[in-house]
């Protein structure tokens, strides 16, 4: 069985990466609960490079979205900005034109 981390622990960390921390509910964190104990999920974190590695991040070639709050205290900003200057062949109009598209839609619903 895995240990799971204090509930304290997990909405502090929640709070830390949300740009309007008041909005972190229960449901919230009871949702980062059962991500921590997920298989797999704490070994990839622990595997994570939190600083980008440009070389590996070069070789993408897909569509990539890189999703960051600017107020993000866990993971500093700069590392989306890195990633964004990595990411070879990268069209951030196309991207932030499929974005709207998906806003648009879900907003109307």
């Amino acid at each position: 069985m895995q240990k799971v981390l204090p509930r304290s622990v997990i909405e502090s960390s929640a709070r830390n990466v949300y740009g309007h921390p008041e909005r972190v509910t229960p449901e919230l964190v009871d949702r980062y609960t059962a991500m921590t104990v997920r298989a797999g999920n704490r070994k990839a974190l622990a595997q994570r490079d939190w600083g980008g590695d440009a070389a590996a991040t070069a070789t993408l070639r897909v569509p990539t979205l890189i999703p960051w709050g600017g107020r993000d205290r866990l993971i500093p900003p700069e590392h989306a900005r890195q990633f964004a200057r990595d990411i070879p062949g990268k069209d951030a109009q196309r991207t932030v034109d499929a974005v709207q598209r998906f806003l648009v839609r879900t907003s109307a619903r």
